[in-house]
């Protein structure tokens, strides 16, 4: 499995990136191939830091139980799949909280280390699952929905399943969508969630290339810039509208 939440650079970098080793964090770059015909180079790699994580403490006075929270550092790490030179993006297999001296980046940990890696902002994006279907559907593939979510009315979630989760409520979808669809000579099958998060279950020996060219060709067409949470509302309602006309 392949999976990860996608980053968009605000712009794309001049050169690839770099090892880069300091104290509490590293860059390592495992590989570099070309795909999309050799025209593109796509990166994969760990990355590691300190992030901050909030404990209870709790202790017993006499009878009373006294309970404190503490936020303390703990070091973490990663795999990612980048093209920052051609593509602009990043995908994290993890993220956290930023640390406090991060915050004024503005995007949680690692894409707070591509920003400084690259010397570029990083945008956190998000997902249209209705989008990703009708764009299996407009290209005339063979799919098959496996779960489709919708939020509706603000504050209620339908969720349908296996058999009952039909080609009519992907198209619906705005919180997550799980599918198979048959891509390039290939059965893809995988969940896309409108946080930015997807995962890519088969095929197991998915190579980077083909990974790399997914993500070009399918998932970064569907894919926004997300705003204040004020704009977002307004986006999620004018998204809601529209599903319900193109439906």
């Amino acid at each position: 499995m392949i999976d990860g939440t996608l980053a968009f650079l605000q712009e794309t970098a001049d050169e690839p990136l770099a090892n880069y080793h300091d104290t509490h964090r590293a860059l390592h770059v495992e590989s570099a191939v070309s795909y999309l015909d050799d025209e593109l180079t796509v990166q994969r790699g760990q990355v590691a830091g300190r992030v901050p994580k909030e404990e209870e403490i709790v202790g017993m006075d006499g009878h009373e139980i006294e309970v404190e929270r503490e936020t303390r550092k703990r070091t973490v790490a990663s795999d990612w799949i980048a093209d920052v030179q051609d593509g602009g993006w990043v995908v994290s297999e993890r993220t956290h909280t930023p640390p406090k001296n991060d915050e004024h980046l503005e995007v949680d940990w690692p894409f707070t280390e591509f920003v400084k890696r690259t010397g570029f902002g990083i945008d956190p994006v998000g997902f249209s699952p209705a989008e990703f279907v009708r764009q299996q559907r407009d290209a005339g593939r063979d799919y098959t929905i496996e779960m489709a979510s919708r939020e509706y009315n603000m504050d209620d979630v339908s969720i349908e399943w296996g058999k009952g989760a039909l080609k009519k409520d992907g198209v619906k979808s705005n919180v997550g969508v799980a599918l198979t669809t048959h891509w390039r000579d290939m059965f893809v099958r995988l969940v896309v969630y409108g946080s930015g998060y997807f995962a890519i279950w088969e095929p197991e020996g998915m190579t980077v290339e083909e990974f790399a060219r997914f993500v070009d060709e399918e998932i970064v067409p569907v894919a926004y810039v997300l705003e204040d949470e004020e704009s977002e509302e307004e986006t999620d309602q004018d998204t809601l509208e529209r599903e319900r006309v193109e439906a």
